[in-house]
């Protein structure tokens, strides 16, 4: 993480649409800096007009937070602050790179829609043949004996044709769901107060029959397959928390189960993992800030959660 003695402040990309609408006021500070992420563009690559978003980063001198990668491409868990480049560079830098590697980052979209309860029978029918054409669309013009990948792609079919229509028998009531995780009456979604993610792991743990993990490893903090990793980042545990928060129900919004919207969601969810670097993070999600205020007190995490007030609100 970036060393600096002003204070970072993280700006969810909702904030840049209040700016845009004239229903806030943000301005530059000399006392704290205005921070964005990559996350950002990934937003800003799927609007109509990316300028105009990019020109409320520049005006507001606003500073991109990258995280640090290891010689892997693995996340370090920590993070650099570039104080130099504008908004402008940096989208343009990110979308050459982006548009280099052609890689379809919403094929299994419809697994996580699924499992929230959403409707996506059809496309999680064909997700096997998808994701085995995004492989040949990656490997087009390697030479096939240096494809490790391209060998393994028919038994990685059979196994998601397997678990997909293991899913599909087993259904997606996401009432008996929750019900099986021992929130029967959708408790867990109106839990208030200090210590949320406890509570809720406490009435979890006392009614379903989940008795061989810790509450660090249901939530995804501490994951048992860690793919790799010495120490699961928090960036990463932080997302993969807001995923089961959002099949849990707590502040969890009908979006999650609409597969044109999942990708909104899951930025929000790389939002506050961003966030978690930085001094604050403001955002105009009253839902967004609650989940934020429950999962940085249970890591432990300084950032303060900021609801940002609009131009008429009381």
């Amino acid at each position: 993480m970036a060393t600096l003695h002003k204070p970072l402040i993280y700006i969810d990309q909702n904030i840049i649409g209040l700016q845009l609408q004239d229903r806030i006021n943000l301005r530059k500070r000399d006392d704290a800096i205005w921070v964005y992420s990559k996350e950002h563009f990934a937003e800003t690559k799927r609007a109509q007009k990316p300028e105009k978003y990019l020109d409320v980063l520049d005006v507001l001198d606003a500073k991109l937070l990258e995280l640090n990668l290891d010689c892997n491409f693995r996340i370090t868990g920590q993070a650099t602050l570039h104080e130099t480049g504008c908004p402008y560079q940096h989208f343009d830098n990110y979308t050459k790179a982006t548009n280099e590697v052609s890689l379809d980052d919403s094929i299994f979209d419809p697994i996580q829609v699924w499992v929230n309860g959403g409707a996506c029978e059809d496309v999680l029918i064909d997700l096997s043949e998808r994701f085995a054409q995004e492989v040949l669309n990656l490997t087009s013009g390697l030479s096939l004996g240096d494809i490790k990948m391209f060998d393994e792609v028919p038994s990685i079919r059979d196994a998601l044709d397997s678990m997909i229509v293991q899913m599909l028998s087993n259904g997606n009531d996401i009432h008996k769901t929750r019900t099986a995780l021992g929130d029967e009456k959708g408790a867990i979604g109106s839990i208030k107060g200090s210590n949320q993610i406890v509570q809720i792991w406490d009435k979890i743990s006392a009614t379903s029959h989940l008795t061989d993990i810790s509450c660090d490893q249901f939530f995804g903090f501490e994951p048992v397959d860690k793919q790799g990793y010495e120490v699961w980042p928090m960036y990463l545990g932080i997302i993969a928390c807001n995923s089961v928060l959002d099949i849990l129900g707590f502040q969890a919004e009908k979006k999650c189960r609409k597969l044109d919207k999942i990708q909104n969601v899951r930025s929000d969810a790389c939002h506050m993992a961003m966030g978690a670097f930085c001094s604050a993070f403001l955002s105009e999600d009253k839902r967004l800030i609650k989940r934020a205020k429950a999962i940085y007190e249970y890591k432990g995490i300084g950032t303060h959660p900021v609801l940002c007030s609009r131009k008429g609100d009381e």
